[in-house]
């Protein structure tokens, strides 16, 4: 049976605590321009490859994979901006993006990538990011201008190891179960 699967890297509890804090301040004045799906903080994680519905045998090559130690050592992330998708036109999600990691963030992921033989799903570089929210309506981008203000530093973070998760879809909401782990070691 298919399930629906992803690999990510996952932040700390301090740094969640700071990111729902982000959230929060963002969502009053996002939610007086639109309506909003919110993501809860302990549902937010950096995906490095989001795998979709695959099959027993796809599953057990990623397994394989992570079982064992992934070479590149642990190293710490820091968040710093907000944005938007897509960068043009009417917002569909709105995100909290990398200042600190994001070069060791893109070695793991294309490392990842030639191991399981996956091509990326967009061109130009990886762009991680924390989904804060994603938009139900279309609505003008420039109502969301006030929200530059916003103080969206959050982190350092410790990223030591990467995830695969399956997403089980339900009307409250994804849930997401950790099927295997690998750390991330020098």
């Amino acid at each position: 049976m298919a399930k629906r699967l992803f690999i990510a890297v996952d932040i700390d509890e301090p740094t969640r605590a700071q990111v729902e804090r982000i959230s929060t301040g963002v969502r009053a004045a996002v939610d007086q321009h639109a309506k909003a799906s919110w993501v809860r903080a302990d549902r937010m994680h950096l995906t490095l490859h989001f795998l979709g519905h695959v099959d027993d045998e796809m599953e057990g090559r990623v397994r394989d994979v992570l079982a064992h130690p992934l070479r590149d050592g642990a190293f710490a992330i820091t968040f710093d901006r907000l944005g938007f998708f897509p960068e043009r036109g009417s917002p569909r999600v709105l995100w909290l993006g990398i200042r600190d990691g994001l070069e060791p963030l893109r070695r793991i992921q294309k490392a990842l990538g030639d191991r399981l033989d996956i091509k990326p799903d967009r061109e130009g570089p990886y762009a991680p990011h924390l989904t804060l929210a994603r938009f139900r309506d279309r609505v003008s981008r420039a109502r969301f201008a006030g929200i530059g203000h916003i103080q969206a530093s959050a982190g350092p973070s410790t990223i030591d190891r990467v995830t695969l998760y399956e997403s089980r879809l339900s009307p409250a909401g994804p849930t997401y179960v950790p099927l295997a782990a690998a750390p991330l070691e020098p």
